[in-house]
């Protein structure tokens, strides 16, 4: 275990004051991201849970001055490069875990609503994430920065993934020419979701399945059906009808790269009926693989951003630095990744906390992979 920390960590450029390393980089990020996996919400109870493990730390760290207080974690992770700590920790992730070809990558964004200072005016921080659909793990994040949006951001999230071979799925905002041609570029499909932010594409998409509806025009068309879902007593049943849009090259702008197929989704639950419009660059004839990959989407809310607030209490947490606030973000996320890796005991991720809490042998198995 010794030799993959100071493999992956001690390359990390420290930015402390040389007479201010009392504790090597690698003995501290060790610690907090130990501590986060077991249910750490701050830097006091960091410095709480290594005082409480000190013999067992002391088995695979220097640890030269003893376990770090809390003050020291903090300074750290305030200064500490985010983008070069997610990597370390990333190359820590792929050699004690297995992971297997990405298949659908989503890009969502979330705020960190404790971060924001009402007395300034500053809103929380805004983060991107990448999820993959596959491994069940936050692949890269991106701070959106002030005054701007995820428009701007997203490109940057997709520049620090691996896409080849994947799909890439975006809510309305990542609708953009740019992103859609890096995507492409980079030897990925997508699927992105239409609003009213692209009036004149939004209104063609639908112009064209009215064609359709109404036998107007005959168009290359396939379909298919979701199974029938029982929740809560109500019945849902969710339709795509998949266009293949080179049929429609005089009503769509060519400027958007490789749109290939416009796709639309119906939902039907009780007496309500949704249409949603999506544009993707993937084979018309395989609508069930587009309508799993639009709903593979959605793991980037249920697994990632309900399981940050509710189980890791993200939205109570009141880091105002921000270079801490994005750090400390990663490292829940990158706890999350490791915990629902972990398949030896049958649990919630809170019940998993509770015991690599209480159990030495059981976080050895979270953190190592075995």
């Amino acid at each position: 275990m010794e030799s993959i920390f100071n493999d992956c960590f001690s390359k990390l450029e420290d930015p402390r004051v040389d007479r201010t390393k009392l504790h090597l980089i690698e003995d501290i990020i060790t610690i907090a991201l130990c501590a986060v996996i077991s249910g750490a919400e701050g830097w006091e109870e960091m410095e709480d849970f290594g005082n409480e493990n000190h013999e067992w730390f002391s088995t695979f760290l220097a640890l030269p001055n003893g376990i770090p207080s809390h003050d020291t974690i903090s300074r750290l992770f305030s200064v500490l490069g985010n983008q070069s700590f997610q990597a370390s920790c990333m190359d820590w992730f792929r050699r004690v875990k297995a992971l297997i070809p990405e298949t659908v990558i989503a890009i969502d964004g979330k705020t960190l609503c404790g971060s924001s200072r009402k007395g300034t005016n500053l809103k929380g921080l805004h983060i991107v994430n990448a999820w993959s659909c596959a491994n069940s793990i936050t692949l890269g994040q991106l701070k959106v920065e002030d005054k701007s949006n995820e428009i701007t951001a997203v490109p940057k999230v997709l520049k620090l993934l691996v896409l080849k071979g994947a799909i890439v799925t975006l809510d309305a905002m990542g609708c953009q020419e740019e992103t859609l041609r890096d995507i492409h570029k980079a030897g990925a499909d997508y699927i992105v979701a239409l609003k009213g932010n692209q009036g004149e594409l939004h209104g063609a998409v639908k112009d064209s399945f009215i064609l359709a509806d109404n036998d107007v025009k005959e168009l290359d068309i396939h379909k298919a059906t979701d199974e029938i879902n029982a929740d809560h007593g109500r019945i849902a049943q969710r339709k795509i009808d998949v266009i293949n849009a080179n049929e429609l090259k005089a009503i769509i702008d060519p400027r958007w790269p490789e749109l290939n197929r416009l796709v639309r989704i119906t939902s039907r639950r009780d007496d309500s009926v949704e249409q949603r419009y999506y544009i993707s660059s993937l084979p018309h004839d395989q609508p069930t693989k587009i309508m799993k990959a639009i709903r593979s989407h959605w793991q980037v809310e249920n697994c990632l951003h309900w399981s940050l607030d509710i189980t890791f209490s993200e939205d109570d947490c009141r880091i105002r630095n921000d270079n801490a606030a994005i750090n400390f973000s990663w490292m829940r996320k990158f706890a999350l990744s490791l915990l629902k890796r972990e398949c030896s005991f049958k649990a919630s991720i809170r019940r998993k906390q509770r015991k690599a809490f209480t159990n030495r042998e059981y976080l050895t198995k979270v953190i190592q992979g075995i």
